[in-house]
């Protein structure tokens, strides 16, 4: 694991899983405005990488794209849905460390948070397959629930006092009640 914490490798290694998921997304999706916009976002969130900036950004935008592909994965190729479950354990595993480390949790929780987020996120993963609505929505349903969890180690377990978690409570559960609200539920 302490190859994780080298600077020069973790940029290495959160550029490959940005490009591996922007050309997934590229290929998993039909609609070219939002393979465009998601694309720009890539070059950007390859610029906070380089630059070790915006982690939350990061952990969000690779949250959505990861879990869209993944869901590409698991509907589309047909992928066995436990070689599904272990990607997400590993995707999500890693980007939450990148996260802790950025945020600066505490020594003693860091492998009790990072197991409950992976294993949050498999389940909201798996839950979500079960609604006949899109892959889209279920990965920003996805995004959201990162950005919550990201929320709680920022403002309780980093102690950062210039947030507060309920603000973060709040604008999760507006997004994902506008998301779905909002979504197909035909499943296309």
């Amino acid at each position: 694991m302490a190859f994780l914490y080298n600077k020069s490798i973790r940029k290495l290694i959160l550029s490959i899983l940005i490009l591996w998921s922007v050309a997934s997304f590229w290929f998993l999706n039909s609609s070219m405005p939002i393979k465009i916009a998601i694309v720009v976002i890539s070059l950007a969130c390859l610029i906070c990488t380089w630059l070790e900036s915006a982690p939350i950004f990061l952990l969000i935008f690779l949250s959505f794209t990861s879990s869209f592909a993944l869901y590409g994965f698991l509907y589309q190729l047909n992928l066995p849905t436990w070689l599904i479950m272990i990607a997400i354990l590993l995707i999500f595993g890693y980007l939450f460390t990148y996260t802790e480390q950025k945020i600066g949790i505490l020594g003693n929780k860091r492998l009790t948070y990072l197991i409950l987020f992976s294993l949050i996120i498999l389940e909201v993963f798996l839950a979500l397959s079960f609604f006949l609505i899109s892959p889209l929505a279920q990965s920003m349903v996805i995004a959201i629930i990162s950005y919550l969890f990201v929320g709680y180690c920022y403002t309780i377990l980093a102690r950062h006092q210039d947030n507060k978690f309920t603000t973060y409570l709040i604008i999760s559960i507006i997004a994902v009640g506008v998301i779905l609200v909002s979504s197909n539920w035909a499943g296309n």
